[in-house]
């Protein structure tokens, strides 16, 4: 795709506009946030009430994963962690991600003449179904093929598909810390688009090399460490296998296999002087 970032930007302007204005609502209180977890960190005692609302359902999640943490008992079960993972997966933060995510990958798509849509990491579905809704209203009939780590992940999108029989999807399984399988490979008519989101940080930046040797564009959706900053709750993080993607890291993969990478939101980082990004964008 022979495009110049600014021009890809102006391109997507309608979409950045409203997703940062958001972010710089949903992100204000997020020095609150590390503040209060810090002190959880430290083994103090921190009310919900002095976390910023916009945080409460992660800071809930958190202090349960400190406190499974100190007896040595994690179980992903428990009650709270479960009541928090739903939550955001619906929360408005969640849902325009994904939402945000779907809109610039088929703008990109259609843009680039893409062939086929890689999503990375399905998960519970919940980004699935809102880039298979979108394709739906964008009339877009493009292959799809949904991936995850997890063959038992993938049984239950099968629903979606049959939902939704205007878009051929499938599934393949790909553990992205691996080059991608021949099932994949033969799978993919290239020019290919992947996106993901909340993915890469549950498995390493080298994936990072994986997935380029089949995307001719990406459209990442994670959090991304653009300072280089850490605070406590991204220690706490890790305790769940949530990795620092660390921008220093990313940027030299970025360099080696696209022409061409800028974060979607980064006027959003700049205002706040938050660590971190949540959409990254390359193309060859």
């Amino acid at each position: 795709m022979k495009q110049s970032k600014e021009s890809l930007q102006k391109k997507l302007a309608d979409l950045e506009k409203p997703y940062v204005a958001f972010l710089c609502e949903q992100f204000a209180g997020w020095r609150g946030f590390a503040d209060a977890t810090q002190r959880l960190i430290e083994g103090k005692e921190v009310s919900p009430k002095e976390c910023p609302e916009s945080y409460l359902h992660e800071f809930r999640m958190l202090k349960e994963v400190l406190a499974m943490d100190a007896t040595g008992s994690f179980d992903w079960n428990n009650p709270v962690l479960r009541e928090s993972f739903a939550h955001m997966a619906a929360s408005p933060f969640y849902r325009l991600w994904g939402k945000t995510i779907a809109q610039t990958a088929l703008r990109l798509a259609k843009e680039a003449g893409i062939e086929t849509l890689v999503e990375i990491g399905a998960g519970r579905g919940h980004m699935t179904g809102i880039m298979l809704d979108h394709m739906k209203a964008d009339g877009c009939s493009l292959p799809l093929v949904v991936t995850d780590a997890a063959p038992a992940v993938l049984e239950p999108l099968k629903k979606l598909a049959a939902d939704h029989p205007q878009n051929p999807m499938r599934t393949l399984q790909w553990d992205i810390t691996q080059p991608p399988p021949q099932a994949l490979l033969d799978a993919v008519r290239r020019p290919c688009l992947i996106y993901e989101r909340a993915s890469i940080m549950y498995s390493n930046i080298p994936a990072i090399e994986n997935l380029a040797s089949v995307a001719d564009i990406v459209v990442f959706g994670d959090m991304f460490n653009y300072t280089g900053d850490l605070y406590a709750y991204d220690s706490i993080s890790e305790k769940i296998g949530g990795k620092p993607l660390f921008y220093s890291q990313i940027r030299p993969l970025m360099e080696k296999h696209f022409s061409g990478h800028f974060f979607f939101d980064l006027r959003a980082q700049e205002a706040l002087g938050y660590p971190s990004t949540t959409i990254l964008i390359g193309w060859r």
